[in-house]
């Protein structure tokens, strides 16, 4: 089988109805001759007409590709979202997605160039592109100008659109079916595509063969659904690919292992290349209007560069930074689509994905995964365009929470009155996702976090006992999501880092009542302030400062390590003794906040109650809007009972 069939079978959505069930009138997708369509005269009419092709900046091939041909970086990025010869099946995010990859990845974190860029986008009502995406126009700029020259460093390619099959006509194929992509006149002749209006898997295959051993990265987003379906349902037999998919009877992503002789043959790709895809062949890939950009975008688009962003700022202060590999970034985005937004959705990579170790890798066809991809700046790191400071507002903001009685039903909507005004209550699953699941048994209850992981269990006797440590949970919920969702734009100007037994400890895997210290490293002038929301109950932790270390000043170049050397000589910093998930977030401004110090309680930290939580935190926000520079950063950490802890770390 062909290298460019296991290259592509991500991109395309396999559907086994016939087109004539997706579309209500065969005459909607019928195509005008083209003198009577306005549509050729604008330079996306039919193939093989004459069109204005809008060539490469203005200039003939020849010119372009000399004058380009040996610049360090080229990427080339495609966006089709309007189908004019497809009425009906047009999309609203690609031409985001192009802008989005361009300027808040390829520019800021690849470091490309604006003139290494060369943008093929479909026109929309209000403005139009430089180089429209028509078959013609996709054919010479890749020959002319991206395959062209011996000394280019890197390559990237991105193609966000329609993607569908047709006859296999040379005999190549085993299921008879090419795999393709619709340029921007793609249209139909009675049920299936016209061939001459497509790009074929076989024309791809073969112009990324001829970057054989030079490096290029491809990522597809399309194959989209939701509201608009980025595959036409065209029909096709079956998906290529079995066996190259997640383990979804876990329901959490994990993928699995394939044999190694297998993976090997069916995902050799020429070296150097790295592939993405935004979803498995059997699946679709969605795209949806974003509240928090105000613009539709791929789901896959979005989570690889919100992925990207995230590892840089959490690499740049760490003590011992690393670049981010093809690994970490896909386990990010899988992560990020799977289980923080839970999308039906799974992306996929080739070379092969085999496990997130990377030992697994080394000496296989898949070592090119573990290479470094994204370069962290050791230096102060500046704000990454596409980000914007968030400061939830307490008193609007809820949590949703899916609450599962098994057997007699014991509680009902209004036992919970006093919870509404944090959480939104759902007792029938309504909702595709949730912050907090409680599941309500005879004597006990169970609680998952949005992500499913189990958190801890409670006994209860009664009634009333049983909604008092609900309550309390959502509560304990509503602080770890409120402060999760304080964000800002800036880089976190420190490294944090955890000290057990006097060395490093790496994990996010703690056991109850263990013993640590925390370490913060700064680049910057700041006052530092450390909270904690534990696994224990719905109180805020200040770690920092404190009645016991009252100094969180700390200058450029310096450390500071909560509990310091004085606080250690009498009290100790232990991890709380229920286990559960805590979240630990750490705000830092060149000027001081003021924080109404709480009561203090267990000696070395002070600890705020619910509503004292509460009101610090309205005032840190309103402060924080009146400062033109802050920082912050936000983790979260599992305790576990020491004997599951010993279980998960192999002891």
């Amino acid at each position: 089988m062909k290298k460019i069939v296991f290259a592509f079978a991500a991109l395309f959505f396999f559907s086994m109805t016939l087109l004539t069930s997706c579309l209500p009138e065969k005459k909607a997708f019928g195509v005008k001759p083209s003198g009577d369509s306005p549509r050729a005269a604008s330079g996306y009419g039919n193939s093989g007409e004459k069109s204005d092709t809008r060539d490469i900046q203005g200039k003939d091939r020849q010119t372009a590709s000399e004058d380009l041909r040996q610049i360090g970086k080229k990427a080339l990025l495609i966006g089709i979202g309007n189908y004019p010869n497809l009425p009906g099946k047009s999309l609203k995010g690609p031409q985001n997605d192009v802008a989005i990859i361009k300027n808040e990845f390829l520019i800021p974190i690849l470091g490309y160039k604006p003139d290494e860029i060369k943008v093929l986008t479909s026109p929309n009502i209000k403005d139009s592109a430089d180089i429209l995406p028509t078959k013609e126009n996709i054919v010479r700029v890749m020959e002319d100008w991206f395959l062209q020259g011996d000394n280019v460093k890197e390559r990237f390619f991105f193609f966000a659109g329609h993607g569908s099959q047709t006859d296999d006509l040379d005999g190549d194929e085993n299921d008879g079916k090419d795999e393709v992509i619709l340029p921007l006149e793609a249209g139909l002749e009675g049920q299936k595509l016209r061939r001459e209006r497509l790009i074929i898997d076989d024309e791809i295959r073969e112009w990324f063969e001829k970057l054989d051993g030079k490096k290029l990265i491809a990522v597809f987003d399309s194959c989209h659904s939701g509201t608009v379906c980025r595959s036409l349902g065209v029909p096709v037999t079956t998906s290529r690919f079995v066996g190259n998919t997640f383990d979804e009877t876990k329901g959490r992503g994990n993928r699995q292992q394939r044999d190694t002789r297998e993976a090997n043959f069916a995902d050799r790709i020429p070296k150097n290349h790295v592939y993405f895809y935004a979803a498995q062949s059997s699946e679709l890939a969605n795209e949806k209007l974003f509240d928090d950009t105000g613009l539709h975008q791929g789901f896959f688009t979005k989570a690889f560069v919100n992925s990207a962003k995230e590892l840089l700022r959490k690499e740049a202060h760490q003590r011992s930074a690393s670049d981010v590999s093809y690994l970490d970034l896909f386990v990010a985005v899988n992560d990020e689509m799977k289980n923080k937004k839970n999308y039906d959705q799974t992306p996929d990579i080739q070379p092969v994905y085999l496990e997130e170790s990377p030992d697994k890798y080394k000496g296989t066809d898949s070592e090119a995964l573990i290479k470094p991809f994204l370069s962290v700046s050791r230096e102060m790191p500046a704000p990454l365009p596409g980000t914007e400071t968030q400061l939830p507002d307490a008193d609007q903001h809820k949590i949703n929470v899916l609450l599962m009685q098994e057997g007699k039903k014991i509680l009902n909507f209004p036992d919970l009155s006093g919870s509404v005004k944090y959480a939104f209550l759902d007792f029938e699953k309504k909702e595709k996702g949730y912050d907090l699941y409680i599941n309500i048994r005879e004597n006990f209850v169970e609680l998952s976090n949005g992500n499913g992981d189990f958190l801890n269990r409670f006994d209860y006797s009664g009634k009333t006992q049983l909604v008092g440590e609900i309550e309390k949970r959502i509560q304990h919920a509503f602080l770890k999501d409120l402060l999760a969702k304080i964000k800002s734009p800036q880089a976190f100007p420190m490294s944090l880092s955890v000290e057990y037994e006097g060395k490093d400890y790496d994990k996010n895997d703690f056991y109850c009542g263990q013993k640590i210290t925390y370490l913060l490293e700064s680049r910057a002038d700041v006052y530092v302030y450390v909270f904690s929301v534990d696994a224990a109950g719905s109180e805020l932790n200040l770690y920092l400062p404190s009645g016991c270390q009252k100094n969180n000043r700390v200058s450029k170049g310096e450390s500071i390590r909560i509990l310091d050397e004085e606080c250690s000589k009498d009290y100790e910093l232990k991890i709380s003794d229920k286990p559960g998930e805590e979240l630990l977030k750490v705000i830092a401004s060149p000027t001081p906040l003021t924080i109404r110090m709480p009561r203090e309680t267990g000696e070395v930290i002070s600890v705020m109650t619910f509503e004292e939580a509460l009101r610090n935190i309205k005032d840190m926000t309103a402060q924080l809007k009146a400062c033109n520079v802050w920082y912050e950063d936000t983790r979260k950490y599992m305790n576990h009972k020491l004997s599951d802890y010993q279980e998960i770390m192999g002891k």
